[in-house]
């Protein structure tokens, strides 16, 4: 992968490479999916998690990945392996969803050399929202799982995307005084920046912005804002401009199975 400068500041451009994980089909190998079947998993997440892991489960069913689904909030009662996800925390309230993670990490009957992952949600991270801080309880998130849970791999994952009105009609807003979606998709950027610049091309990344945000030939949806491609979500991804539809929960569902088995292909 590419490796990113380490150093972000807030209101600065933010150019940071993405993650080198690819999404092209052609790198999604079911036989390498089987491998997470022998894995403990733990996905914290809302709805756009609700459409990844639909996406799991219909790749699992159709080509018989062998996987085990289970929601549950605990963990003790699951015999692993096993792909356990659960709703964390409330949306708006990332330290809850961090919380959350803890705890299901801490409820485990014994370590089992789980691959962790949370996920916020694009309502988290907005117009209003100190980027900054919750980048950094999450960062002191991960500094706790790994001193307390050693065995577990943790993989870090940006935030999703949505659609954003036209320019044209964001330019309206601007002059009645009113706020526009463009604005919330400018603090996602702002966060994601942060999470590449961290994590990119030294530890597990699951980019989901980046799948979101990439069509089938290759281009990125974007808009402009002061020098900087603020991405977006693809609207042939989505049913409401926000959570995914069949087709972009395929997507995204295929590289998260990617990225697991990688995990599982080499520290297995």
């Amino acid at each position: 992968m590419t490796s990113a400068a380490r150093a972000v500041v807030s209101g600065a451009p933010l150019r940071v490479p993405v993650s080198g994980t690819s999404i092209d089909s052609n790198s999604s190998d079911p036989t390498r999916w089987r491998s997470i079947a022998a894995c403990a998993v733990y996905f914290g997440h809302q709805s756009v998690g609700d459409d990844i892991a639909g996406g799991i489960d219909r790749l699992n069913a159709e080509l018989s990945l062998g996987l085990r689904l289970v929601e549950t909030h605990a963990p003790a009662a699951v015999a692993h392996p096993a792909f356990v996800h659960f709703h964390a925390g409330g949306n708006q309230d990332p330290a809850s969803k961090n919380a959350a993670m803890l705890r299901i990490l801490h409820a485990r009957p014994r370590a089992d050399r789980g691959i962790v992952l949370l996920k916020y949600c694009y309502v988290d991270i907005g117009r209003d929202t100190d980027v900054t801080a919750v980048f950094n309880a999450y960062r002191a998130m991960v500094r706790a799982i790994r001193s307390r849970y050693p065995d577990v791999t943790v993989v870090h994952t940006t935030v999703p995307v949505t659609t954003v009105e036209s320019a044209v009609k964001a330019e309206v807003k601007r002059l009645m005084g009113r706020r526009s979606v463009r604005q919330d998709a400018i603090a996602r950027h702002r966060y994601n920046a942060l999470v590449r610049a961290e994590f990119a091309g030294r530890d597990l990344l699951f980019d989901i912005a980046r799948i979101e945000g990439t069509r089938a030939d290759g281009t990125r949806v974007q808009f402009e804002w002061k020098g900087e491609q603020i991405e977006l979500l693809a609207p042939e991804y989505t049913r409401d401009g926000g959570h995914l539809n069949a087709r972009g929960q395929a997507l995204v569902a295929k590289e998260l199975l990617n990225v697991l088995a990688g995990v599982a292909e080499t520290d297995r």
